[in-house]
């Protein structure tokens, strides 16, 4: 009985820590990392609305940038080996392919 009550405070305190985290830094890095490749990499600048799109792969790419309450952003080309910074106009929430 006692491992039930300290296994459901546990609980309750982790989704209260969930909760109280910022969407904005959060979000972005854990959805960019699943929708492209593992070799394309993007460092999010959250207080200026902005992100660093860098292209590790052997190949081109071709990117864009994912909005919230804003279009998302036209297709970008990245060659390999070379980097975009992209400044937003709405919340930005992750890269995906184009």
């Amino acid at each position: 009985m006692m491992k039930k009550i300290k296994a459901a405070t546990t609980a309750a305190t982790l989704a209260v820590i969930a909760v109280g985290m910022p969407m904005a830094v959060a979000a972005p890095a854990s959805a960019a990392s699943s929708a492209v490749a593992k070799c394309v990499t993007a460092t999010w600048y959250p207080s200026k609305n902005a992100v660093n799109i860098y292209n590790g792969c052997a190949n081109t790419i071709k990117v864009q940038v994912d909005e919230r309450w804003w279009w998302d952003s036209d297709c970008i080309t990245i060659k390999p080996k070379k980097s975009h910074y992209y400044k937003g106009t709405g919340t930005l929430r992750s890269i995906k392919y184009c």
